[in-house]
């Protein structure tokens, strides 16, 4: 059985309306990639038995995985061009029968897609996109340059130093 690869990423600095934030998970995924040949039968739990809608989201969301190949490629030309921590996990099949591909999810508030494969500095063969959530993120502390001057200590902040 072929094997089939998630990857995401942990990127910082990520600025979303007018705010920054740290840990945004990036969960890539393969775009519009028409059929190849897989057989869904042996990949997708229950397969014979779902719907017509159902059938072709989880075919969309095993054709949105990554080869081991183009995994560890992705892999590669992220960690080359940036200094984000990015990971790659192997998809245990057969998959639920329930499952959502990243590729039918809406933008929303907090919600988003990132198009890799539109950047000029991409040079890999197929396209990527990547879903974040910033629900999931925590908002970056930033210091200012004022230096913090104390004009008055507390009353009891000598008594404890006798």
């Amino acid at each position: 059985m072929q094997r089939l690869f998630r990857v995401s990423s942990l990127i910082n600095n990520v600025t979303y309306e007018m705010r920054t934030y740290d840990k945004v998970a990036f969960h890539w995924f393969v775009a519009d990639r028409e059929d190849i040949g897989l057989i869904y039968e042996d990949k997708i739990i229950n397969y014979s038995k779902l719907s017509e809608k159902n059938r072709k989201n989880a075919e969309r969301y095993i054709r949105e995985l990554f080869s081991e190949k183009d995994a560890k490629l992705l892999k590669s030309e992220l960690d080359r061009k940036s200094s984000i921590i990015t990971t790659i996990e192997e998809v245990k099949l057969p998959i639920p029968d329930h499952i959502q591909p990243y590729g039918i999810l809406k933008a929303e508030k907090g919600k988003g897609f990132s198009d890799l494969s539109s950047l000029k500095s991409y040079e890999l063969p197929f396209k990527v996109k990547g879903f974040f959530n910033i629900i999931d993120a925590y908002e970056s502390l930033k210091g200012d340059d004022n230096p913090t001057v104390i004009t008055r200590l507390p009353e009891n902040f000598r008594k404890g130093n006798k």
